[in-house]
């Protein structure tokens, strides 16, 4: 299956929310938190990126990194593929996306939090260059679960 990604834009909002609601893994935010993401101005102090995989006219996946000014790391936030569209290459794909844009922002590194029992997303993120750095005890609830505390070098770029 074949799919394309972009910006995520105001018109993203009401799918990213139908998906987010269907993951027990995803983000959890409000529609004011994606809003927050959109009007990010990216010469300010903390500065965010948030895109969207679509296949066809369907979102099917989507991934939030943000980048705080002179801090080593930027973090991806958030990161949803649905479930039907998985094993495809848009997490793969999401997340080279991010790692560039972090580069590009200035970042020389990039980390995340995933559930410790997430096996085929730590199988990704190890292909992809992340390592574990750490680990929040009983960080996740329902269930209640370790958080791994993943990193990965980035490629320097010239800053955006």
């Amino acid at each position: 299956m074949s799919f394309t990604l972009r910006a995520m834009a105001a018109e993203d909002i009401d799918p990213l929310l139908m998906l987010a609601g269907d993951s027990v893994d995803a983000p959890q935010w409000t529609r004011r938190d994606y809003q927050q993401i959109l009007l990010a101005t990216p010469s300010g102090l903390l500065r965010r990126y948030g895109l969207v995989a679509l296949s066809g006219d369907r979102l099917t996946g989507f991934a939030v990194a943000s980048w705080l000014r002179h801090e080593p790391a930027a973090e991806v936030e958030g990161l949803v593929v649905e479930r039907d569209h998985r094993r495809q290459g848009i997490g793969a794909a999401l997340i080279g996306a991010c790692m560039a844009w972090a580069a590009g922002a200035g970042a020389s590194a990039i980390r995340l939090e995933v559930r410790a029992s997430n096996l085929a997303a730590l199988a990704l993120y190890r292909r992809l260059g992340f390592s574990t750095a750490g680990v929040r005890r009983a960080y996740y609830s329902a269930p209640v679960e370790d958080a791994l505390l993943l990193q990965a070098p980035l490629v320097s770029q010239s800053p955006l």
